[in-house]
């Protein structure tokens, strides 16, 4: 396989964690979960049929096996730093446009941190 293939696996990888946090999100927005003794039944089977959650599982089912792909081919300590904060910084931005969740200054400057923090991990 191809350098490009596999940057473009572990790329996928990456999105299908992100969706995956976004519709598990969208599921417990949807029908939170309760730990009443007299409504743990209900929550649960309600939650385990919600359409969002089950796509949280077929993301991060997709995301594994891409995973064990992507560390067969890349360097451990530099893949994993990588899609974890492209992860974060993707997750923060796109809970604030989704979920209308808040974004405070603090989190802008750890976002760019983060970003500088990819760039040097990435030309190493």
């Amino acid at each position: 396989m191809s350098k490009t293939s596999a940057h473009l696996v572990f790329l996928i990888s990456i999105a299908a964690t992100i969706i995956g946090q976004l519709l598990l999100k969208k599921a417990t927005a949807a029908q939170r979960l309760t730990f009443d003794p007299s409504q743990l039944w209900a929550s649960v089977s309600g939650l385990a049929l919600n359409p969002y959650l089950l796509g949280w599982v077929l993301s991060a089912g997709i995301s594994a096996a891409l995973w064990i792909f992507v560390v067969s081919r890349f360097e451990l300590s530099l893949a994993f730093p990588i899609a974890t904060t492209l992860s974060y910084i993707l997750i923060l931005v796109l809970s604030w446009w989704l979920f209308d969740e808040k974004m405070t200054i603090a989190r802008w400057i750890g976002v760019g941190l983060m970003s500088a923090g990819i760039f040097m991990t990435y030309q190493s």
